[in-house]
């Protein structure tokens, strides 16, 4: 057998010349797609300081630039150039030109671009691409529209860019838009359901109606905290990891502290109190409280901030509510004249604005008994005021009972419970009587009350205690409490209450015991009622529930 190669066919050199043609298409194409890409990046390089994505930021600058913020905006700054931080709402580009809308702190502006000698095709391309919720750096010059921008809140100035620099880019798909995030109930479009809202709460805080509820949350702390700081109250906290249920309940979170059991703290009312023995007159705390309750309610959280108020009292429990309503006016009356935050709120939650006084008409007309005139204080008035400037009612339970049992077939007893159902019930009915929203409820049955409640002297069937209620939903409970040790553990024996694990408490009026009272306040829930919202995890951050404990 021959070791010779067979001779080549005619088709051969064929296959070998349309190879090299291909391949030098593609290699001329590479080149000019090279060539493109170089032009493009020396343009880019040549107007990295008009466009572009800016370098990361690292902390290598201090106070180099200006920067207004939006909000800060204004005509008066009109032919003035400013540097804006900020959020991309929206880009749209049209020929030559790029618009879009920015915006920080729930204030927006439209800022635009047009190709010139300083600003090339390629940042207005640029502009256009920019991703919805981008961070970006605009320098621009403030000019006043001759026509009115109805899709901003500045809506007489506009911005024309200069330069502009995206500090943090957004991903292009979001899990919703801020669009239907921010629908009302009844406006057509999609909706965004809650638990999508949860599990991205960073991008639905964005949305102006969220982003107002907790401004409105943080400003009841601080006008909580500044109204007490102003009345002699000293600010304390207290532990949070105890080795004891904190009133004796069942519903606590146990957890393995070293080699022992510890839980969380329901509340801080026995630390609270033994503060008070330690000659601190009037303490209050803003603290998270822990509840291991299986309710799947609009209402209940697993976890929730606490607003605590504890104080000696003198002769009654009424020094305690006259201190309530004092502060509870306070914090109404400042609340509302945030009305910036209460209109983005109402845009998407429509309420009603909370009345908390009752007229003085109404006061005459129902013959309501006025407290300051009654030098010695008693329930012999089934509704009262404290006077005519407070104006905030007060009701006694067995007038509760009394209201409920004109529209309710099962008739209740003076002692019996009022369920949740009979709460709301109770709140329309004071509504439609009293003209208020905000009311107090006082001498509640001992059998609902817990084992450090003070019974009344009159009839032990009662207790000096109270709740507070918006818009027929409970928003706080007190009492004047127990300061007798002796009477204490009777009275803990009585609802088979075991007060060993609490002997520190116990021990703690032993040595001397101030007379005292409080409440503690679900900030939360009058956050929700304030604002007359239908769940509380619109105004809790990130909500702890049982189904809930992420993000």
């Amino acid at each position: 057998m021959s070791d010779q190669q067979p001779a080549a066919t005619p088709e051969e050199p064929k296959i070998n010349k349309k190879q090299a043609e291909k391949e030098a298409r593609i290699a001329a194409r590479l080149a000019e797609e090279k060539a493109r890409a170089e032009e493009k990046a020396a343009l880019l390089a040549k107007y990295s300081d008009v466009f572009g994505n800016a370098e990361l930021l690292q902390s290598t600058g201090y106070n180099t630039k200006e920067y207004t913020k939006v909000p800060q905006l204004s005509a008066a700054l009109a032919d003035k150039t400013v540097t804006v931080r900020a959020r991309v709402s929206t880009t749209r580009k049209k020929g030559k030109l790029a618009f879009m809308v920015i915006r920080d702190e729930n204030s927006s502006v439209q800022a635009m671009a047009a190709v010139d000698e300083a600003r090339p095709k390629e940042m207005i391309d640029y502009i256009g691409q920019i991703p919805c919720e981008s961070i970006v750096d605009v320098e621009a010059k403030v000019t006043v529209v001759d026509q009115p921008i109805t899709s901003t809140t500045h809506s007489d100035i506009e911005l024309q860019i200069q330069k502009i620099h995206c500090i943090s880019e957004s991903q292009r798909t979001l899990p919703f838009t801020l669009e239907d995030a921010s629908r009302r109930e009844d406006e057509e479009g999609a909706k965004v359901n809650s638990d999508t809202r949860l599990n991205c709460r960073w991008l639905d805080l964005r949305t102006p109606a969220s982003n107002a509820i907790f401004r409105m949350q943080s400003r009841v702390c601080q006008h909580f905290r500044q109204y007490l700081l102003d009345n002699d109250f000293f600010e304390i906290h207290t532990p949070k990891i105890i080795s004891a249920a904190s009133e004796g309940g069942s519903n606590v979170f146990k957890l393995q502290y070293f080699n022992r059991d510890a839980f969380l703290a329901q509340s801080p009312q026995l630390y609270k109190q033994m503060v008070l023995q330690g000659d601190l007159p009037r303490v209050f705390e803003v603290a998270p409280v822990f509840r291991a309750e299986n309710s799947n309610t609009h209402r209940h959280l697993t976890e929730f901030v606490g607003l605590d108020v504890e104080l000696r009292i003198n002769e009654h429990y009424y020094e305690v509510l006259d201190l309530a309503e004092g502060l509870f006016n306070y914090m109404f009356e400042k609340l509302a004249t945030h009305t910036k935050e209460l209109e983005d709120i109402r845009a998407q939650y429509p309420f009603e604005p909370l009345v908390w006084k009752i007229t003085e008409e109404k006061i005459k007309e129902l013959g309501i008994g006025i407290i300051s005139e009654n030098k010695q204080p008693t329930d012999q008035y089934e509704a009262r005021v404290h006077n005519l400037e407070s104006r905030m009612l007060r009701l006694n339970y067995p007038h509760c009972i009394e209201l409920l049992n004109t529209v309710l077939e099962e008739k209740l007893a003076p002692t019996d419970d009022i369920n949740t159902t009979n709460e709301k019930l109770l709140g329309k009915l004071v509504r439609e009587r009293y003209g208020v929203d905000f009311f107090i409820s006082d001498r509640f049955p001992s059998t609902v009350r817990p084992f450090y409640t003070m019974p009344c002297k009159d009839d032990t069937r009662f207790t000096n205690s109270y709740d507070m209620f918006i818009r027929g939903e409970e928003i706080s409970s007190g009492a004047q409490r127990i300061h007798v040790p002796e009477m204490l553990l009777e009275r803990a024996k009585s609802l088979q209450v075991d007060l060993t694990p609490c002997k520190d408490y116990v021990d703690s009026f032993r040595l001397g015991a101030w007379p005292h009272g409080g409440f503690g306040v679900g900030m939360e829930r009058v956050v929700m009622l304030y604002l007359g919202l239908s769940n509380v995890r619109l105004v809790s951050m990130f909500p702890r529930d049982p189904q809930r404990v992420t993000p």
